[in-house]
């Protein structure tokens, strides 16, 4: 992913379009599907196995 593309994803994100991520009964974007779209969206910029994996350990121990 290069940095253009991630700041086009994280845009579209912070612009709360609720396409592809959730929405509430209201129409509303899903704050909680939304962060996690934004941390696949680092996480894939920094394309980094080790970061990857320490960064999922602390995902599955919430």
């Amino acid at each position: 992913m290069t940095r253009d593309q991630l700041l086009e994803n994280l845009r579209w994100l912070a612009e709360g379009n609720p396409k592809y991520a959730g929405t509430g009964e209201e129409g509303q974007q899903n704050a909680v599907v939304a962060h996690l779209m934004a941390d696949d969206f680092l996480l894939a910029y920094a394309d980094d196995q080790v970061i990857t994996e320490l960064f999922n350990s602390i995902r599955r121990s919430y």
